[in-house]
């Protein structure tokens, strides 16, 4: 009779009539438990897409990848502020000149290009950095002049302010830590030469030439301003992104 009344539970509704069965007890239908599939690895089903009208028409230097953490090293600038009217001047002379540019959204100074960092390096990474840049000294920022910039890919031209003579040595010795760490992971190490600047505005693609045209013009605002509203400042930490964590280093 229990298995009548098996065939019975897994019938249509339509055949029940034929399956009666008189003072048989009902049967409570055991639940199975729920497999255990923490072991199976998940299939990735989504996929990234730049949309660059989203950014003002900036283009990624490289593709999102899952997994991968953009990674750079740089000093932010402490007074943005001032920096920021500096900016906003040179944006509006450019403007009456019908060339349109954006505002950067930050003001800082790299250190390194930027790296790509699995998330297990992370740590490892950021605790050599820290490390590296204990023994390195406090120093006074200087501004002096605009130059222009092009990304390697040719897809954004910065118009950016560059640090003076006084400042390089410092920044040369921070770079020199930096490398030592990025070539201890296997990265790509800073430029041989470098220029160190703060971008203030950018335009998309390569403007190079346009914009070399009006640099006596930007200069002569820049020269207006360095020593009174902007002045140096100290710089006492060194700063760490890689993809939304941020870390900061005081220096000695």
């Amino acid at each position: 009779m229990s298995g009548l009344l098996y065939i019975c539970n897994y019938g249509s509704e339509s055949d029940s009539d034929d399956c009666e069965v008189d003072n048989v007890p009902e049967v409570k239908k055991t639940k199975l438990p729920t497999p255990d599939l923490s072991h199976i690895p998940v299939p990735v089903t989504d996929q990234h897409f730049d949309v660059p009208e989203l950014h003002n028409g900036r283009i990624r230097s490289f593709p999102h990848v899952r997994g991968n953490w953009a990674t750079f090293v740089y000093i932010k600038y402490p007074e943005e502020e001032s920096l920021l009217k500096l900016a906003n001047k040179l944006k509006n002379l450019l403007s009456n000149n019908h060339i349109l540019s954006h505002l950067c959204d930050d003001f800082h100074l790299s250190l390194s290009k930027t790296v790509v960092l699995n998330y297990h390096t992370i740590i490892p990474f950021t605790q050599s950095l820290k490390k590296a840049l204990i023994v390195c000294e406090r120093f006074y920022l200087g501004l002096d002049n605009i130059e222009v910039f092009c990304n390697e890919q040719k897809t954004r031209t910065f118009i950016s302010i560059q640090v003076n003579y006084f400042s390089k040595r410092s920044l040369l010795a921070l770079v020199h830590k930096v490398d030592e760490v990025l070539g201890e992971f296997k990265l790509e190490k800073f430029y041989h030469d470098p220029s160190f600047h703060i971008s203030l505005l950018w335009i998309e693609g390569d403007q190079r030439t346009l914009l070399e045209s009006y640099i006596e013009n930007l200069n002569n605002i820049v020269s207006k301003e360095v020593g009174k509203t902007i002045e140096s400042v100290f710089i006492d930490t060194v700063n760490c992104k890689s993809g939304n964590k941020f870390f900061q280093y005081q220096l000695e």
